[in-house]
Order: structure tokens, then C-alpha cells, then sequence
């Protein structure tokens, strides 16, 4: 091949090399601007604005209580709305253990609430107040919630309400069918009511456990009175 005709190839070569580069380069450029223009939309427009709350998971409040408490500025965009903000202002409600907050493009800022659960209530002069298994006092009722052990305490200290919560999660079934009350003076003063004026002397929360299946074997025993804060060394009389 004259060397004439192989410059032109190579030259040939060289321009089509040229416009393929060209060509990636404006798509490239093309995409970038896109995805710019795209995040600017979303960020500073209302095109996709956060117009409806959709709340999820609430028993105790309502929806519109739940959404109160967001306070989620609807017409913004919806990029822009600070879902932990929303979170946080969401669990300041009393019966919200925790929020989760997201985005449901277009326009909608879904709030999944998990509530507190009820272990027992408390009985006061004015009404009865809910407790969880971590002592925490997250409702108030006038009247007693069916079905829901209840107990009397010295005080509304945590660490005394925590370890009622964990003496009613020990009792078995059988256990917690004839238990009428608790009353618990102290920490180390816990007295379990049963049905029939029976009680059973309890002590503190430590073995629990243990203390619900001897107090459980002893209920067929004849005695008004039970003594389990010795597990190893029960009593009855």
C-alpha cells in the first residue's frame, strides 16, 4: 500500500477516534447538567413538596395528634424536611416510645410510630397510671384498663416501678390467674395479693423468676400466707 494511503487511514482513524471522544464527552456533559438540573428541581422547587403526612402504628393518639406534634411544614420541598427533627418532636409524646420518619416521593412524610406497652398500672388517688417494663410512666387513665394487673406503690420512683414491671413478667400463667394486686412499699418490700386474702411475701425483684415457679408449686398448699423472698427456703403458713 502506498505510504500515501496509509496516512489517510491512519488520518481517518485518528478523526473518527476524535468524534467518538467528542460524542462521549457531550454525553457525559449532557448527563451531569441532567442530574444537576434534576437535584435542583428537587431541592429548591415544589414540584415534589411535602403536601400529606401519613402516620402509622399509633393506638393511644391519634393521627392528627401525631402529625400535631410533627409539625412538618407542608409546601416545602420535600428533600428539604429534616425527617430526625420530625422524629424527635414526634417521641416528645408521652405514649411514643419512638418514631421513624421517611419520605414517600412525591409528596408524602410517612411517620411510623411504636408505642410504649403497657406492664401494669398503677393505682393513685386520682386515677391510674400505665407503666412499661422500664419503669416508665407514659399514660394516665381515670380508670382502670380491663385485664391489666395493677398495683400500689410508695412512690413513683423509676427503680421501684421497674421492679414491680419485672415481678408481673415472672409470674406464670397459673401464678398470674389468681393474682388480684401488688403492693410494693419498697424495693426490697414487695407483697404480692392473691385471690381468697392470700398473700405472698416477695422481697425484692432478684429471682423473680424462681420466685414465680415455687410461689406457683405452693398454691395447692393450705395458708393464707406465702414467703418467697428466699426462694431456696420457702414458706407457708
Amino acid at each position: 500500500m502506498p505510504v500515501s494511503d496509509i496516512n489517510v487511514a491512519i488520518e481517518l482513524r485518528r478523526r473518527r477516534r476524535r468524534r467518538r471522544n467528542l460524542m462521549i464527552v457531550g454525553i457525559v456533559a449532557a448527563v451531569v447538567i441532567l442530574a444537576v438540573a434534576a437535584i435542583w428541581v428537587v431541592r429548591n422547587t415544589t414540584v415534589f413538596s411535602a403536601d400529606t403526612v401519613e402516620v402509622r402504628g399509633q393506638r393511644l393518639v391519634t393521627a392528627s395528634q401525631v402529625e400535631q406534634a410533627a409539625k412538618v411544614q407542608k409546601g416545602q420541598p420535600l428533600a428539604r424536611v429534616n425527617t430526625d427533627e420530625i422524629a424527635d418532636r414526634v417521641t416528645s409524646v408521652s405514649v411514643v416510645q419512638q418514631a421513624k420518619v421517611h419520605r414517600k416521593w412525591p409528596h408524602t412524610i410517612v411517620i411510623d410510630v411504636t408505642e410504649f406497652k403497657l406492664a401494669y398500672q398503677v393505682k393513685t388517688s386520682g386515677g391510674y397510671l400505665w407503666i412499661d417494663s422500664a419503669g416508665i410512666m407514659f399514660n394516665r387513665t381515670t380508670k382502670p384498663t380491663p385485664k391489666v394487673m395493677w398495683a400500689t406503690t410508695a412512690s413513683g420512683d423509676r427503680a421501684l416501678l421497674r421492679d414491680v414491671a419485672t415481678v408481673v413478667n415472672s409470674f406464670p400463667a397459673e401464678l398470674r390467674r389468681q393474682v388480684d394486686h401488688i403492693e410494693a412499699k419498697s424495693r426490697d418490700s414487695i407483697v404480692v395479693v392473691l385471690s381468697g386474702k392470700r398473700t405472698v411475701v416477695w422481697g425484692s425483684a432478684n429471682q423473680s423468676e424462681l420466685k414465680g415457679k415455687v410461689t406457683a408449686a405452693m398454691l395447692n398448699v393450705k395458708a393464707s400466707r406465702f414467703d418467697v423472698s428466699s426462694p431456696e427456703h420457702p414458706t407457708a403458713r
